[in-house]
């Protein structure tokens, strides 16, 4: 098992081809059509619907926007848990009220349901915790154990993929193991290993040996579904299953075997990244959407606005290229201002009069935190500097007295928190995505912007000049 890095084109060159199937993903699409079963996604931050369309996206999950959700006829639905933003007992509390909230609403309804635990493509964010929480609580209310958990952290728009158990991150030709990467430094979720039977080895801190996981590798997945099949009928004890994959066509042939195994009364729980959802929920292809849906309609007359909170060096290169290549008018927040009691009610009212001011002059604006990143030695410490952050950043969308003719967050912690504090969503629509892996949510009537654009950057996605591209395709 390689941790080095290696060349796509030379390992692509000696693999077994794809399988096949033409029309996998439709034959996933009716058997739910069928079958009547929910794909429920906990996405531990907003990003994760960057795969999906013509879906919706629950923001709170008390009952009654359940029973909604799970009445509607499309399989899949999100609830928007951003977890990854607290601290851990407020993640395993948010699992649990979930978890009984959905269990009680489905027995009403006779609806039969899964859970996917959508993580982080570069594997940061609360496994075990939020399997484990899931999978303690669904047996408490129902008795039901689980055979395997499956980890896939997979996501191709981005270039995560993973290889003889490795997960890699490709950059250009070079397939890179993840834990060389600056994602692995995380102060919050950072890790040692990317092969992920010693990964899980280190979250479970031991618990769960790498000998204890079941792998599923390429040359199986490329056999086709049936091969699949045979490997996931013998799963149980609720084991990690850890499947190599490099592509949606592999995608494809382990959601056809899962829902085969599925149906012979096999039951599994998900820890994914954004690409299986798509799969496993049958969802087609679609084109990137065109500038008309990413504007507000009746506000061309203003500026757009981007808040950038992320503080990966990606999202920095990215902020430099768009200050350099736009007109675009930048303001930035002093973050040590911000978390001096004393400075930052001065800090975000000067923002927040500027920021008002220059929408409605119809200049476009970003709005980012101060780029040294200001840093604590506890990780718990680290969350609250960054959700401090974020709440100042959500005081300025709070306070907008103009609707802007497009709005860009950035940022996993910063897009969950303008959504649902600074726009009051609830229930938002995805409709679609503004450039690979970038979603974009329609927001519902009881926002306070209702039925705008919203594009939910990544911290992690695109290449240097992807947030300059989207504000160039908006201005056209």
């Amino acid at each position: 098992m390689s941790t080095s890095t290696m060349s796509f084109s030379s390992l692509e060159s000696q693999l077994p081809p794809e399988w096949k199937a033409s029309n996998l993903r439709e034959q996933i699409k009716q058997i739910h059509q069928s079958g009547g079963k929910k794909i429920i996604v906990l996405d531990d931050d907003p990003t994760g619907v960057q795969t999906v369309h013509d879906i919706d996206v629950l923001t709170q999950w008390d009952k009654e926007l359940l029973q909604e959700a799970l009445n509607k006829p499309e399989a899949v639905f999100y609830i928007l848990t951003n977890t990854r933003a607290y601290q851990a007992a407020e993640a395993e509390r948010i699992n649990l009220e979930i978890a009984r909230n959905v269990q009680a609403v489905a027995s009403e309804t006779g609806i039969d349901f899964v859970f996917v635990s959508r993580g982080d493509s570069t594997l940061r964010g609360y496994y075990p915790l939020e399997i484990d929480t899931l999978t303690d609580e669904i047996r408490r209310l129902t008795g039901l154990e689980y055979d395997g958990h499956l980890i896939i952290p997979a996501f191709f728009e981005a270039g995560r993929m993973t290889y003889q158990s490795t997960h890699y991150i490709k950059e250009g030709d070079t397939l890179l193991p993840v834990h060389q990467t600056e994602f692995a430094k995380d102060k919050v979720f950072g890790y040692e290993h990317s092969d992920l039977t010693q990964w899980v080895t280190e979250k479970t801190n031991g618990r769960i040996q790498p000998e204890d996981c079941v792998v599923v590798t390429l040359d199986q997945v490329r056999r086709g579904p049936d091969a699949v099949e045979e490997i996931l009928l013998q799963v149980k004890g609720n084991v990690p299953v850890i499947v190599d994959c490099l592509s949606y066509a592999d995608l494809d042939v382990l959601s056809y075997a899962l829902l085969q195994a599925e149906n012979k009364g096999k039951k599994f729980i998900y820890r994914t990244a954004a690409s299986f959802v798509k799969t496993y929920g049958g969802i087609a292809d679609q084109d990137i959407l065109p500038k008309e849906k990413l504007v507000a309609k009746g506000q061309e007359s203003h500026g757009g606005l981007v808040v950038v909170g992320s503080h990966v060096q990606k999202t920095t290169r990215q902020l430099e290229q768009l200050l350099a290549g736009t007109d675009i008018f930048s303001l930035e927040m002093d973050v040590n201002k911000i978390l001096n009691p004393a400075e930052q009610s001065g800090e975000t009212t000067r923002l927040i009069s500027e920021v008002n001011e220059r929408l409605t002059r119809g200049q476009n604006v970003v709005v980012f935190s101060s780029r040294k990143l200001v840093a604590v030695e506890s990780s718990d410490g680290n969350l609250n500097i960054s959700q401090t952050v974020s709440e100042s950043l959500v005081k300025i969308v709070n306070s907008l007295n103009i609707v802007p003719k497009f709005i860009i967050a950035k940022g996993g912690i910063t897009s969950s928190d303008v959504a649902t504090k600074g726009l009051g969503i609830r229930k938002a629509r995805v409709i679609g995505q503004a450039a690979p892996g970038i979603p974009v949510w329609l927001t519902g009537e009881e926002a306070k912007f209702s039925g705008i654009p919203y594009i939910v950057f990544p911290g992690n996605v695109g290449s240097d000049t992807t947030l300059l591209e989207t504000v160039q395709k908006i201005e056209g």
